[in-house]
């Protein structure tokens, strides 16, 4: 697989828009704004943490092949999670406590971590763009009302699988490198 196509596939199947955009209850159009600007606020955040690689590759004495070979390991892991058990944030109102969860969840180490396996695997052009898609696909699941629960579930299930298959794939090009 082509690192830049890996680089885009792992970051918006670990972010799994599904998980966080389709909530509960229906937004109001201003939470939906606010849930945007959070969004590529964190978006940004991913890429600039991809951008590090480098440093942090030198700082952790490591080839990039290896960290992928972890990162695998963890956006599998990640991944796995939403295809054995997916559960969505439940909303109580509180637009803070949902601020937080979402911050929460796209800063969890499976996000970061295809962040900068990508970043330091396929460069910084390749991490744009994948958070430029990353951004585009959030901004649709935030768009796309979805309440019913089986529909949730199953798109976040595919999400799941799609993530296992990724990683195995990215593992087993890490191994052959490393």
């Amino acid at each position: 697989m082509d690192s830049s196509l890996a680089v885009v596939l792992s970051l918006v199947i670990t972010v799994n828009p599904a998980t966080i955009c389709w909530q509960n209850n229906p937004l109001s159009f201003r939470n939906k704004q606010i849930r945007f600007v959070v969004f590529t606020f964190l978006s940004c955040c991913l890429f600039a943490l991809g951008s590090l690689a480098g440093g942090i590759f030198d700082v952790l004495e490591i080839s990039s092949p290896t960290f992928r070979l972890g990162a695998a390991l963890v956006i599998g892991l990640s991944c796995g999670k939403w295809l054995i058990a997916p559960k969505f944030a439940p909303i109580r109102g509180n637009s803070q406590e949902d601020t937080l969860h979402v911050v929460l969840h796209m800063l969890s180490p499976g996000p970061v971590f295809a962040a900068i396996a990508g970043g330091g695997d396929a460069g910084v052009l390749p991490l744009l763009c994948a958070c430029t898609v990353l951004l585009l696909t959030l901004g649709l699941a935030i768009a796309a009302e979805v309440t019913n629960k089986n529909i949730r579930d199953a798109v976040a299930r595919f999400f799941g699988a799609s993530g296992i298959v990724v990683a195995v794939i990215i593992g087993l090009d890490a191994a052959r490198t490393v």
